[in-house]
């Protein structure tokens, strides 16, 4: 009884819902759009033009306008197309490139953290003021670099045949076998009254021309000569156990004399040490000199001065100057060269070794040899400050003959 009524109760709402979906199949297959061909997408290609305009680097300053006059158009981006196609966006032009603002200079009293660092690797046996100031003439300032640079295609870059080498090789052989006969030659022939003549006034030259003094060649420590000569007997003392210093002579020095005499009493022992101090200075003064250029030297058959110029710099330019200077109003003007000196050459070409030795005041010599007595070398700045001003330091120049081609 009660199955065939649920049945009769669901069969009217499922008879709505099929009619319900078959309306609306009917209505939708009523409203859809006839179905036409679609066309293939065309593969031909089509050139565009697009021209960019960069944005200027600085607002420029508009100018002020006149009653009537129009502003000027603004630079805009154009498109063009050569051929008709399909429409191409628009695309904004790049932002323009960002200026780079140069390399602020570092503020006064700083300095680049790796100059520092590289500085800072240098050890200084020396207290701070022992070191030479940095003038020219100081040991702190370097020979300037020389040299030049190669850029594509330049002419030594270019591949060297075998008979170029060949040449160059055989070239320096023949320079160096001339050197070392020229050496030998100066030794020889170089005692003759010719060469110990132009040797003479050239060194006489050097020591009385306005200009030679160690403050005009700006050397202003009073110690430089010193400094330098102690400097390089520490350094070779600590590679090879020897400071280089020239030995001395089989007679006795003055302190060996002294000691020898005067051993046992206590009373003679600072008089031993003040006279150690002063052999201790005069060893580290005769070392070598402060400054020292080779200079070479052409003649002609009657004495007349050819040419001069520095085969090897001092690294003072000051000094270096001053002795070509000197070089022309010294031996401009020669007597002619004797046969033995010319050898039937077409010239005379010779080489000279001129040095400048720096000889320190003689009150700081006395302070130097005091604190040497006393068992210590040290020297107060303010006895360099307080030396007397007529007191100065001096160059003795010294000339020698290196080289007789």
């Amino acid at each position: 009884m009660s199955s065939p009524a649920s049945r009769n109760r669901f069969l009217a709402p499922l008879l709505l819902s099929v009619l319900l979906h078959l309306l609306l199949g009917v209505w939708l297959w009523s409203t859809e759009p006839s179905s036409t061909p679609v066309r293939p997408m065309s593969t031909t290609s089509h050139a565009v033009e697009v021209e960019f305009r960069e944005a200027p680097a600085s607002v420029p300053t508009t100018p002020p306008t006149t009653p009537g006059s129009r502003p000027p158009p603004i630079p805009r981006t154009r498109l063009q197309q050569k051929k008709a196609g399909p429409a191409v966006a628009k695309s904004p032009p790049p932002p323009p490139e960002p200026m780079m603002k140069p390399p602020e200079p570092p503020a006064a009293g700083t300095a680049d953290p790796a100059d520092v660092a590289e500085v800072r690797r240098a050890p200084i046996l020396l207290p701070s003021w022992m070191q030479a100031p940095a003038s020219t003439g100081s040991l702190a300032v370097a020979p300037e670099p020389r040299g030049r640079t190669l850029r594509p295609g330049d002419p030594e870059l270019r591949p060297e045949s075998n008979e170029e080498a060949s040449e160059r090789l055989t070239a320096r052989l023949q320079d160096w076998a001339d050197d070392d006969t020229a050496g030998v030659r100066a030794q020889g022939t170089g005692g003759h009254p010719y060469l110990g003549g132009m040797r003479d006034s050239l060194a006489e030259s050097l020591g009385h021309t306005p200009g030679g003094k160690p403050k005009e060649l700006g050397v202003n420590n009073p110690i430089a000569g010193l400094l330098k000569n102690y400097t390089e007997a520490a350094e070779q003392y600590g590679k090879t156990g020897g400071p280089g210093i020239t030995p001395p002579s089989t007679t006795p020095l003055h302190s060996e004399q002294l000691a020898a005499r005067f051993r046992d009493e206590a009373a003679a022992k600072g008089m031993i040490a003040s006279a150690q101090a002063l052999e201790t200075l005069d060893a580290l003064e005769k070392r070598g000199a402060l400054l020292t250029v080779q200079l070479e030297l052409r003649h002609s058959r009657t004495g007349a001065l050819l040419g001069s110029r520095l085969a090897e710099s001092s690294g003072n330019r000051l000094f270096d100057a001053f002795v070509l200077k000197v070089v022309p109003a010294s031996l401009g003007e020669l007597e002619p060269p004797p046969p033995e000196v010319m050898r039937n050459k077409e010239e005379l070409k010779t080489r000279w070794l001129v040095e400048g030795w720096h000889h320190p005041p003689k009150g700081v010599s006395r302070s130097l040899a005091s604190s040497l007595a006393s068992g210590q070398l040290m020297i107060l700045p303010v006895e360099l400050l307080t030396a007397s001003p007529n007191e100065e330091a001096e160059f003795e120049y010294r000339v020698r003959l290196n080289k007789l081609y």
